[in-house]
This record gives C-alpha cells, structure tokens and sequence, in this order.
C-alpha cells in the first residue's frame, strides 16, 4: 500500500505498523492462557495480534523498531520476566517513550473529532504532535516542554484506599491503553504497557512534582522510588479497570465455555501463566469478590 507517512510526510510504500510495539502483544499472548488477545473495546472477540495500520514508511518503521528493541531487551523483558526493578537505559528511552506518545496521540486524534474542543486543547495537541516528531526524526535535540514520564507498575498486595477495583492487579500487570487526558493543570499522552504507565507531558505546569518519573535526555535508571501521580490519574484508571471488568462479564457464554475448555486441557499451562499470576494477586488482595 502506498500513501503519505504519517511521520516524516514522504508519499511510499507502507509498512504495517502497531499503535503499541509488537513485542507486546507477543508476550501477551505467549502468557495468557488461550493463547489469544481480548481488548476491552471489542471483548467478545478473540485476536492474534494488537491493532495496527498502514502508518510509516520503511525507514521510519526501522527507526521505531530499533528503540523498541532496545526497550524490550534492557527494560521490559528484565521487569516481566526476570523480575528486575533496577534497570539502565541511555539515549534511546527518550526516543522510545517519544515514540509511543507521538503514535497515541497521532491514533487517538485520527479516531475522534475534536469539534467540541476548545483552541487551547487543539493547538496544544498540535504542537505536542510536531514537536514529537520532529524530535524522533532529529529536527529536535530535545523534548522542551513535552516531557516523557514513565511509572513502573507493581502488585498491590495491601491499600487503605476504598473502591479499588478487583481486578486492580491484572490491569496493572496485563492492560493495554491509550488515550488523552486533561485536567486543569494540563495535558497528558496516556500508554499504558503491562507493568509500565507512560504520561507525555504536553503544556502540563505542575511538572516540578514529578521528577522522579522524568525520562532523562541522556542516561539514567528505573528503580523503586516515590513516584508522584498527576491530579485524576488514579481515579482514570481506576475507571478503566472497572470498564474491563464490565466488559469481561458481556463475552458470550459460548466464549467463556471455551475459556474453561482451555485450561482444563492444559492446567499446568493455565496455572504458570502470567494471566493466572496476576488473578492470583488479585485473589489475594480481594478474594471471592475477584469472580463477581
């Protein structure tokens, strides 16, 4: 398929690119129990693969790939897998986490209007879309003011807080997401990865609070650290999970006789999955209220 690139605007070839890296969806499916993915949106319906369009060009697909394979070996894989919590990265974070910011904000903007929207919002969005891409292509040395701020995401095994959804965990450790939030500081580039929150910062003032997430330019570590959430941000994702798991109880009953097929065939696949791993935390942190 031929057309404009979405980054860098030269008319080619298309690759097939994804929203949220490959590599992703692969480990969600290698760790899940069926060997399928559901997303929230159309839940009753079992994929291969997580969303993709005909978006870049060939060299702007490579560029993306080579910060996602940096990622996935210095960062993801280490977290999922090994259970490391003390990691280094260099140069490419930035470039990675950009990455994933200009494509949610790219996705989300082509899939709804903004017709309500006030100017602030779309000239803001504006800006945060060329800027990020101009950094990714290096037209920008640095990010300015559209900082990249990544939150690791552990089990909660204990909270006072009420309300917490029952399957707090499994989004943590599992979801996918994308979206663009605003409150009255500013606004933010939401990706949510498996065991990783991603907020890119675009005109937001209350930054100063939150520089133990910031993403250096540079080089720099995750590691276990105070991390300071934005105004709204809980109360999102809280929404969010309590979304899934409305939308969990609609799959067919057909469906959920399958899902049981699939684990008394093979239970000890079931029970070492990362799917039944983050239940189990649920389970311990809610009990029965894990299956309402």
């Amino acid at each position: 398929m031929h057309g404009e690139c979405k980054l860098c605007k030269r008319y080619c070839k298309l690759q097939e690119s994804h929203f949220i890296p490959k590599f992703v969806g692969k480990w969600l499916k290698k760790t899940s129990i069926t060997g399928y993915i559901r997303e929230s949106n159309v839940i009753h319906k079992r994929r291969q693969d997580i969303e993709k369009e005909y978006w870049l060009c060939g060299d702007c697909e490579k560029l993306f790939s080579s910060w996602e394979t940096k990622f996935s070996t210095h960062i993801f894989f280490p977290v999922l897998e090994d259970n490391q919590s003390t990691l280094q990265y260099s140069e490419w974070m930035a470039k990675f986490c950009a990455s994933l910011s200009w494509r949610t904000v790219t996705y989300i903007r082509s899939k709804n209007s903004e017709r309500n929207e006030d100017s602030f919002y779309v000239n803001s969005l504006n800006g945060a879309e060329e800027h990020l891409a101009g950094f990714l292509l290096g037209r920008e040395k640095n990010l300015g003011k559209y900082e990249q701020h990544l939150f690791p995401l552990e089990e909660i095994e204990s909270t006072t807080l009420e309300n917490l959804p029952p399957n707090i965990n499994r989004y943590f450790l599992r979801a996918l997401g994308m979206d663009i939030l605003k409150n009255r500081y500013g606004i933010f580039i939401y990706t949510k990865l498996p065991k990783f929150l991603l907020l890119g910062s675009v005109n937001y003032k209350k930054l100063s609070n939150m520089r133990s997430s910031r993403i250096s330019m540079k080089k720099g570590k995750i590691s276990p650290r105070k991390y300071h959430w934005p105004t709204g941000i809980a109360e999102y994702i809280f929404d969010k999970a309590n979304e899934i798991a409305n939308a969990l109880e609609k799959i067919p009953s057909e469906q959920r006789t399958k899902f049981g097929e699939a684990i008394r065939k093979n239970p000890d696949k079931a029970a070492k999955s990362k799917l039944f791993e983050a239940f189990l935390a649920d389970y311990r942190m809610f009990g029965k209220e894990v299956f309402k």
